[in-house]
């Protein structure tokens, strides 16, 4: 799955936040990729790019999201391997 985290200021330390959301991913989630992208006007967003077993993803997205400086976390892509 891919996911979006979005900071909730955008002068917010990317790479503090990317450090701050890996020590919370749950032993079956595997981060395979991550990614700084840049979203307008100097805004940027995180992109995780997870694989974990055939389950909710419900779980791994109240982690992502109850970290201090995450606006919100979507999941743009969803797919079974």
């Amino acid at each position: 799955m891919k996911i979006k985290v979005m900071p909730e200021d955008a002068s917010m330390d990317m790479e503090k936040l990317k450090e701050e959301i890996m020590k919370s991913i749950p032993d079956y989630a595997k981060v395979n990729k991550t990614e700084i992208a840049p979203i307008a006007f100097g805004l940027k967003a995180l992109m995780l790019y997870i694989t974990m077993p055939d389950q909710s993803p419900d779980e791994l997205m109240d982690k992502i999201a109850g970290i201090e400086g995450v606006g919100n976390a979507t999941i743009d892509e969803l797919s079974l391997i």
